[in-house]
């Protein structure tokens, strides 16, 4: 009877260790934004309320396996009920990511295999240093979204592939990804293959992630009979996110990314190797951080499509159709050194001054937009509430109803 209990005993504990990958934790992270600001096509006071929202997961299984997934939705206006119009939608809905991670421990290293769909990982979020190092948030609020976990990105990522990340004892991590980027569909190059390496470290108090990547987009040449494949021209993309020094003193976040180098196979041509400025993300923000106040000074470029998922951007782009890029400085001045009792109240304010490259007809110009825009967080319900509210003075003696913007939003994490 013994003999029986103690192999019972030592096979129920052998259950048990076999099926401990499959214990399960799941988290997640939720988030809402609703925005005012009037309708720029129309002369008179036409107030319209955006709203937008994310919902984020994971499930973790005994930190062998990990699912995640997150799905962003936004609504033009919320109060409008032609939302299933189909020549002016007026909502859409997107899968921000689908994957499914792998570890695996060896001697001294850590491997992790991931398959994924959507903005997996994008350079110029902090989630890979996140993920792999346990640090804290080093992104800029002036480039604050609700568009989803990963915040800004320094080209447009949408991707279908694979990837390794190789992490060794220490603070540094290395990986290669082999995707497809659907976020090229537009330039017809969504099934064009992408290569990237990426390397990551902490050094002192500094955080640095770096990607660089090729893609090699090919064509048949169906003149002949027997057509050939050649590739046509080398792509080059890449980005960097570099924070230095003491987030609780001084410190500066450096962020530049290209999202396409051209270069074509013939060099003769001056002309062949380009860079369009739309293609260019470039970021610099000094930080200082006093016993109660801190001051953050930037300069910044920024695709349109970027700007627009931005709050103390997206209205600047919406302001003038057409915009390819968004360049300027911005200060921001901001606490979060007051309390109401036990609960803490953040406060502060951005002034932007912003130059908007507008091409509407194929003649580039330029329109200013100076906007000051204080907000307000508090720790409220397990989350954080926040409000904001800009006005373009620029535009209060000519057109006042235009100047205005606002925004509510709350996230949680569970």
């Amino acid at each position: 009877m013994k003999r029986f209990l103690c192999v019972a005993a030592l096979s129920i504990s052998a259950a048990f260790n076999a099926i401990a990958f499959e214990q399960t934790y799941f988290n997640g992270y939720t988030g809402f934004l609703a925005g005012v600001q009037n309708e720029y096509d129309s002369d008179d006071f036409d107030p319209c309320t955006t709203g937008e929202t994310f919902l984020a997961g994971q499930i973790d299984f005994g930190g062998r396996l990990f699912l995640r997934g997150e799905f962003y939705t936004r609504a033009n206006d919320i109060f409008d009920c032609d939302a299933l119009n189909e020549d002016q939608p007026n909502s859409n809905f997107r899968v921000e990511e689908v994957s499914a991670t792998y570890k695996i421990n060896s001697t001294h290293a850590s491997h992790y295999v991931s398959l994924y769909y959507g903005n997996f990982e994008p350079i110029g979020s902090d989630l890979f240093l996140q993920r792999q190092f346990g640090i804290k948030p080093i992104r800029s609020s002036f480039t604050d979204s609700f568009h989803g976990l990963a915040g800004a990105r320094l080209y447009p990522l949408y991707a279908q592939g694979i990837g390794y990340t190789f992490h060794p004892e220490g603070d540094f991590a290395a990986g290669v990804n082999l995707y497809k980027n659907k976020a090229a569909k537009e330039d017809g190059q969504d099934d064009i293959l992408n290569f990237d390496i990426r390397m990551a470290s902490l050094i002192g108090n500094s955080a640095i992630d770096f990607t660089a990547g090729l893609a090699l987009p090919s064509e048949s040449n169906e003149g002949d009979d027997d057509a050939l494949i050649y590739i046509k021209e080398i792509q080059l993309h890449g980005g960097l996110n570099f924070l230095v020094g003491n987030r609780n003193t001084t410190s500066v976040l450096f962020q530049v990314g290209v999202n396409k180098f051209i270069t074509r196979k013939d060099t003769s041509d001056s002309e062949n190797d380009r860079i369009d400025l739309k293609d260019v993300w470039a970021f610099v923000e000094p930080r200082a951080n006093g016993k109660y106040m801190s001051i953050d000074t930037a300069g910044f470029l920024f695709p349109a499509e970027a700007a627009q998922d931005m709050i103390f951007l997206r209205n600047v782009v919406r302001r003038y159709p057409g915009t390819e890029n968004v360049f300027g400085a911005n200060i921001n001045i901001h606490t979060d050194k007051l309390y109401a009792g036990a609960t803490r109240i953040s406060l502060g304010a951005h002034t932007t001054l912003a130059f908007s490259r507008v091409d509407p007809d194929g003649d580039d110009k330029i329109e200013t937009s100076l906007c000051i825009s204080p907000y307000a967080g508090i720790d409220i319900l397990g989350g954080s509430l926040s409000a904001s509210v800009s006005v373009n003075t620029l535009d209060l003696a000519d057109d006042p109803e235009k100047s205005y913007s606002a925004t509510i939003g709350f996230k949680t994490q569970f």
